[in-house]
């Protein structure tokens, strides 16, 4: 985006949607005219209890060592091997154990837990049932990708209430909902023709990915916009659906049952209040955890309300997104019973388009500007008010790369490492994933021959010291997948920029 001003009711946001497996980019524009009728209520509300937190300051002040695990993109089986490698929980008991120092360790998840893979939901029950049991030692802050999630499956969509960006993101051809994550979920009953019906759609899928067509089709259901390529519509000639039209009206009926059935399992489960109670922006020890960032028309904007307000910076910057966002959603889920009910929208200091921003930025990553940005945001955020002094480094996620790694001198942890094989293997594309649809209807392209690792690779990071009276030591430790077992006790290896292997093989993402 390149408006400086954010008091201008239109935003456009141009993203670039580019699968690992290909060089091209597709673009698209995501219109905030219509999210300023939208999303935008947030201001003075009560604040939930599940995030209750006065300010951006999260768990201790008192802790001594800090792991940072980045976006796990639907891969239960590495979310729990990452986390078992951390030697903090013991996840083998029921409940659960925290096995670090009670008092002085933490575990800090950057978000993006759905989408891509096929277990987003169990990932989300997941890293909710660590949340739940050690509210005291373990931040979950939410991603592009949850905050998607919610838009898609809480709020009423109709002619008269649009979704916030024009189209939800599961009809999205890909980067989003994978169509697998239906069957895998425990939310939608075991039907005969589920094979059927999923193999046509990964079948269609792949020969829309060869075609490189993933950015003009949309899996809508029950029906696209009239803008919209269909991919269920036999105009579109994909096939199997331009040859049997029975079969593509079944898929596309039962793919709106499972998006019904799923939205109603997070509901039901408690998963899709307990996304909107989480916080999107955080502090914890030295450091400003957030999925993208914090853009500089987003600091102009909050210095500017706090020099009005009389308000620190971070206090505007903790109102107008993690206050606002949560108690929005506390007061609509009293109003309604079920999920895709909420038809209210928020409407009011520029919330939606902060969060959205923040959740999405990648700025930090220019080699231009990107470290001139982080300090510059060190500096509004560290010198603003003296709760929150002492901040000297900026955690993200959201920007994929190989490794965790520094970046400014230590003043910047990319904390994205790919860490979901699925998105290592295929990208942002839907291919086949269970051995049954791999079997039955993988290799017919060339974007999903590949199979995904058994292996968990990627890598989290780790902050130490040697006590609450000491100062956070500037750099931080990497944990890559295969040094656990020789390095964990002696400190991993060294995320700095200048390293050999340093992560900065980026990976292309939505």
């Amino acid at each position: 985006t390149d408006q400086s001003n954010l008091s201008h009711t239109t935003l456009s946001i141009t993203v670039k949607k580019t699968a690992m497996t290909s060089l091209q980019n597709v673009p698209f524009l995501l219109s905030l005219s219509s999210v300023a009728l939208v999303l935008l209520l947030l201001a003075n509300l009560p604040i939930p209890s599940a995030s209750s937190s006065p300010s951006l300051r999260h768990l201790s002040q008192n802790l001594t060592s800090i792991h940072f695990i980045g976006d796990l993109h639907a891969d239960v089986h590495c979310a729990k091997q990452w986390v078992e490698r951390t030697n903090l929980v013991n996840l083998t008991t029921t409940p659960y154990q925290w096995i670090g120092p009670p008092d002085t360790s933490a575990l800090v998840f950057l978000g993006d837990y759905v989408d891509k893979g096929s277990t987003s939901a169990a990932v989300l029950q997941f890293v909710q049932s660590l949340q739940q049991t050690f509210p005291n030692n373990v931040l979950t802050i939410l991603g592009n990708h949850d905050f998607f999630l919610v838009l898609d499956t809480a709020l009423s969509f109709s002619a008269d209430h649009p979704h916030p960006l024009g189209t939800p993101f599961y009809d999205y051809a890909y980067s989003f909902m994978h169509p697998e994550e239906y069957l895998e979920s425990e939310w939608t009953p075991e039907r005969d023709d589920d094979v059927e019906l999923m193999g046509s759609m990964l079948s269609a899928l792949q020969y829309v990915y060869d075609g490189q067509m993933q950015g003009s089709v949309h899996l809508c259901a029950p029906h696209c916009d009239k803008d919209q390529r269909d991919i269920f519509d036999s105009a579109s000639g994909i096939p199997p659906y331009n040859t049997n039209l029975p079969l593509a009206q079944r898929a596309s009926e039962r793919l709106y049952t499972w998006r019904k059935e799923y939205a109603h399992g997070l509901y039901e489960s408690g998963l899709l209040q307990w996304l909107t109670s989480q916080p999107l922006i955080a502090v914890v020890g030295d450091a400003l955890i957030v999925h993208g960032g914090l853009s500089d028309r987003v600091v102009n904007h909050l210095s500017s309300v706090s020099e009005r307000m009389d308000v620190s910076v971070h206090d505007a910057l903790h109102k107008f997104t993690n206050e606002a966002f949560s108690a929005f959603f506390e007061e609509q889920w009293e109003k309604v019973t079920g999920a895709n009910s909420i038809v209210e929208r928020m409407t009011e200091n520029f919330s939606f388009e902060i969060i959205l921003d923040m959740v999405q930025h990648r700025g930090y990553f220019d080699p231009q500007k990107g470290c001139r940005d982080v300090d510059r945001v060190i500096r509004a955020i560290d010198s603003s008010y003296g709760e929150l002094k002492g901040v000297n480094r900026i955690v993200v996620g959201h920007t994929p790369h190989d490794y965790a790694h520094e970046r400014c001198g230590g003043r910047l942890l990319a904390s994205d490492s790919s860490l979901s094989r699925t998105f290592r293997a295929h990208g942002n594309m839907y291919c086949p994933i269970s051995e049954r649809m791999v079997e039955g209807y993988g290799g017919k392209s060339v974007t999903c021959e590949k199979r995904h690792d058994e292996v968990c690779e990627g890598s989290i990071s780790m902050i130490r010291r040697s006590s609450p009276e000491e100062d956070w030591p500037r750099s931080v430790t990497r944990m890559k997948h295969d040094e656990f077992d020789n390095k964990n006790e002696r400190g991993g290896g060294s995320l700095s920029e200048d390293s050999s292997d340093d992560g900065t093989n980026n990976r292309d993402e939505l």
